[in-house]
């Protein structure tokens, strides 16, 4: 009994010492870790903590009024930073933040706000944060407002340029009517993309651009299923044109022009005339002022960017092995006119030119003509496939130089170049279809066009 109460007593003791120990170098750890935090509080008394970034700028180990210098001009240059809102891989609008969405900083509460990362809230929150700071950054957020009322004006445009809703394809007797997808633009998810994309600038000298997120919503029927009823089931030919670095108005003249011909239904013999279903595209039919050729030049005009629509519209024909009636080429070739290439061209004006082709399939078509992404696109519809192979080849191209006219200056205000006018070659070309199939091959001559150069003009004293 004796020995047992020795060797308890002993064990004890054993214990009560690695208790004291392990007390004893928990209070050294807290003395020193409180000891650390102390002189953490005293290098940093009146900066901001290491590793707190705003608008992607690093501004720890700095007092507020130097962290407002560097941030100050920051926020101004982001605030009127253009930012691109792109939507179907086109340039939809282009706006400044602080103009159209009424976009501001608190740059005053931003740099304080910097300040009390880890200074804030219990003693253990602030340990907390600070433990955080030495191993991640702090990027701050929520310093980025927009005006509501700005805001919601800027949306309203959006959903007026984008938003529609659902409509099943339908079919009268002389068209079918495509169906149309809804599309409603994500306003969340384009208040968070916008607020990202106004800060990314920050480090960027170019123009930022978004993708605009929109939601899809599937029309109850669709174009294929109207096809099929008056059966229509086979892409007989389809041709493409750039809308690249095409005018807003152009765009809109050539989508208005597209729509008169979309879903047209042509019978076997029926002629086709674009200047009887588009009509003259003048101030009073709707359209809008843009690039058209006239005597031998390139101005301003309404209808602009019309003849983009008969061109695509005839290369279609062309591959479908419609018969060509009528058709016109450009007096001259440039820049508006080289979505296509040379002797491929149609002009259209009411009145004097026109756009006309014969169905002379033995079967019913339809013209499909609609602007996806930035391609004007027609696709011709069939009840069957060609039974051939059609290909397009020019041939004889010659280029003619352009004049040189020098003007005398006389009060004339130009560029520092002197130019008054730039010059464009002329040119000269024709162009066949080929046609394979069973029989053979066999070429087809459409045309030989020339198209006249225009002189350039300089200034000279």
């Amino acid at each position: 009994m004796h020995h047992s109460h020795y060797y308890q007593n002993k064990k004890s003791k054993s214990n009560n010492k690695v208790i004291t120990r392990i007390v004893l170098a928990i209070l050294v750890l807290v003395l020193s870790f409180f000891f650390v935090y102390s002189i953490d509080l005293i290098i940093y008394r009146g900066k901001i903590y290491p590793n707190v970034i705003a608008i992607q700028q690093d501004i720890d180990k700095l007092n507020t009024d130097q962290a407002y210098q560097i941030i100050k001009p920051v926020a101004e240059k982001i605030l009127s930073t253009p930012i691109i809102i792109n939507y179907d891989d086109m340039e939809l609008i282009s706006i400044i933040p602080q103009e159209h969405l009424g976009a501001s900083i608190d740059v005053i509460w931003l740099v304080n706000e910097a300040y009390t990362i880890a200074r804030r809230g219990s003693l253990f929150n602030r340990i907390s944060e600070r433990i955080s700071l030495i191993k991640n950054d702090y990027q701050l957020s929520n310093f980025l407002k927009f005006n509501e009322n700005k805001f919601n004006s800027f949306y309203k445009q959006l959903q007026s340029k984008v938003e529609q809703p659902p409509c099943a394809a339908s079919i009268t007797s002389s068209r079918v009517i495509p169906a149309q997808i809804g599309i409603t633009i994500n306003r969340q998810e384009l208040l968070a993309e916008l607020q990202k994309s106004i800060i990314d600038s920050a480090s960027v000298d170019i123009p930022n651009s978004i993708e605009l997120p929109v939601y899809y919503e599937k029309p109850t029927i669709s174009t294929t299923e109207i096809l099929a009823q008056i059966g229509v089931y086979e892409i007989i030919s389809t041709y493409e044109t750039s809308l690249q670095g095409k005018a807003e108005n152009a765009i809109y003249n050539i989508q208005k022009a597209a729509k008169q011909i979309n879903g047209l239904i042509l019978n076997p013999q029926d002629i086709f005339s674009f200047n009887q279903i588009v009509g003259p595209a003048e101030k009073e039919d709707g359209y809008k002022e843009g690039i058209i050729i006239a005597n031998g030049q390139f101005v301003n005009g309404y209808g602009g960017g019309v003849c983009q629509v008969s061109t695509t519209l005839y290369n279609a024909a062309l591959l479908a092995n419609l018969q060509i009636i009528e058709r016109y080429h450009h007096s001259i070739y440039g820049e508006a006119t080289n979505y296509v290439p040379l002797g491929r061209d149609a002009a259209v004006f009411y009145g004097y030119k026109d756009l006309k082709f014969r169905n002379s399939l033995d079967q019913r078509i339809v013209i499909f003509c609609d602007i996806k992404s930035n391609r004007l696109v027609v696709t011709i519809y069939g009840e069957k496939a060609l039974d051939k192979t059609i290909k397009i080849i020019s041939q004889d191209m010659k280029t003619y130089d352009y004049d040189l006219i020098k003007i005398k200056r006389e009060g004339a205000v130009v560029g520092e170049d002197n130019i008054l006018q730039e010059g464009i070659p002329g040119y000269s070309i024709k162009t066949f279809r080929i046609i394979i199939d069973s029989e053979g091959e066999r070429m087809e001559f459409l045309s030989e066009d020339r198209y006249a150069s225009v002189a350039r003009n300089i200034i000279v004293d």
